[in-house]
């Protein structure tokens, strides 16, 4: 490996090394940092440009400022150097050469571990087999790796490194992490999400205190959902005040994925139905994924259209819900909901470029749907408590959006693109709580304040998007 190039990725090594300007702290941060600690092998997964190799300068800042490592015993190489990957295609034993050759020292009789950082890893196919190899011979080495949407990644990953590694999804910005990269303080949201946790259950008191404690932001957070709604919260494309410059990099988005991320996947003459596919689930969020109906139209097999969905989500660009039932073997084999990762994809497959746009053609309840899902999921994510996201929907098509599985209660969620909710819009939720022996639901809506409905011993919870 070239030494200009190494100490270029290697910055710190030279004792000049500081984190690009703006770099925004992630939620996912602290623990990604509790993991270095651990011996697996620490993946980030997730969509392209979600932030994952300026997650990784983070944690390589944090072991240096920290003093938990020395500039020496930290290595980073990237398989987006392409002579790189052809030195190690020729034969992956260069590896711990390149390795021993810049450390200086023999790995197998050290006794100091060593990190080494491998971004984009799925370029070189094979090398994660390599590297369990590595892992299995107990060597001082902490690996960190990091792949864009790869499916022959995430396939490695399940099947090589099982019981080996740790993956961690990093995801578009939250609202918290976007109002640290516009410089704002962000609320503190701990209240609701230990709420949607199963943690408490509100009562109007604590519900209208954690109204007024959020109220000061109320103008910020409406701005920045309006602009996710529309843009979504890729890193780069929700921080750019440039509205023509976040559609550019959306379109190149989406032209990179196909062009680099599936097109090894389709037959060349196949990817104008991987595109039409993907067009008919972006123009179908929140909607039942029905394979035969999307084949008929297309006039190709159900087959393919199952295996272009199941890409589409192996690649991070869908979020499939299953069904809710206490039958585990059903929530697999029943029909499931589909959303996309972020809506600034979504939009910009559609060709959609605003709100007014969106309010016209009658698709500002999706999005808001959509952007519930994702809010919904990162809090679990994020969280180190057990919690599943399901929807709900029987024979006799009655239904809830969403439902929040903890072990502590079953918390089915509605949500309304109105400003006041009708009884008729509470059937499904009402429902489903007496089928479920539930005390406690809410309706995220459009509403100017919080409120319970309360009816004997269960209380319904109207929650404006913005609280949430």
């Amino acid at each position: 490996m070239d030494e200009q190039v190494f100490y270029a990725y290697n910055s710190w090594k030279t004792g000049d090394f500081k984190l690009p300007d703006g770099t925004v702290e992630r939620d996912i941060h602290r623990k990604a940092v509790r993991l270095l600690a651990d011996r697996e092998i620490l993946v980030l997964l997730g969509l392209r440009q979600t932030g994952k190799s300026t997650l990784t300068l983070q944690l390589i800042h944090e072991l240096l400022s920290t003093k938990q490592s020395t500039p020496e015993r930290i290595f980073y190489f990237s398989f987006d150097d392409r002579e790189l990957r052809y030195e190690l295609a020729a034969s992956f034993g260069n590896f711990l050469k390149i390795v021993e050759r810049f450390w200086g020292s023999d790995i197998k009789n050290g006794q100091d571990r060593i990190y080494i950082f491998i971004d984009e890893v799925q370029k070189l196919p094979g090398f994660v087999e390599y590297i369990k190899s590595l892992y299995d011979l107990r060597l001082p080495i902490k690996w960190i790796l990091t792949g864009s949407s790869s499916l022959e990644l995430k396939t490695q990953v399940k099947e090589s490194l099982a019981g080996r590694s740790i993956t961690l999804q990093v995801l578009p910005f939250t609202e918290a992490e976007i109002f640290r990269g516009l410089r704002l303080t962000h609320p503190d949201k701990r209240y609701m999400n230990d709420f949607i946790l199963g943690v408490h259950l509100p009562d109007k008191k604590g519900i209208n205190k954690y109204q007024a404690s959020i109220m000061a932001h109320k103008r910020h957070i409406q701005k920045i959902f309006d602009d996710c709604l529309v843009y979504g919260s890729l890193p780069a494309i929700c921080l750019s005040s440039d509205r023509e410059k976040k559609q550019i990099l959306l379109k190149n988005y989406r032209d990179t994925y196909l062009e680099q991320d599936i097109r090894n996947l389709v037959k060349e003459d196949k990817l104008w139905v991987y595109q039409k596919v993907m067009e008919l689930l972006a123009s179908r969020i929140g909607d039942l994924l029905n394979y035969s109906t999307i084949a008929s139209q297309l006039e190709v097999t159900v087959d393919t259209v199952k295996r272009y969905s199941m890409l589409l989500e192996k690649t991070f660009m869908l979020r499939n819900l299953t069904t809710y039932s206490k039958n585990v073997r059903n929530e697999v084999l029943k029909t499931p909901k589909v959303y996309f990762t972020d809506l600034g994809l979504r939009n910009s497959i559609l060709g959609l470029t605003s709100l007014a746009q969106a309010e016209k053609l009658g698709q500002k309840g999706v999005l808001l749907e959509n952007a519930v899902c994702e809010r919904l999921s990162s809090i679990i994510s994020l969280s180190d408590r057990e919690a599943r996201l399901h929807y709900w929907r029987t024979k006799t098509k009655e239904e809830v959006d969403f439902v929040v599985v903890t072990p502590e209660r079953v918390l089915p969620i509605e949500v309304k693109n109105s400003k006041q909710v009708q009884p008729r819009q509470l059937k499904g939720l009402r429902r489903f709580m007496e089928k479920e022996n539930e005390i406690a639901g809410i309706v995220i809506g459009m509403f100017e304040d919080a409120g319970i409905l309360s009816d004997r011993e269960t209380n319904i919870y109207l929650i404006p998007y913005w609280m949430l």
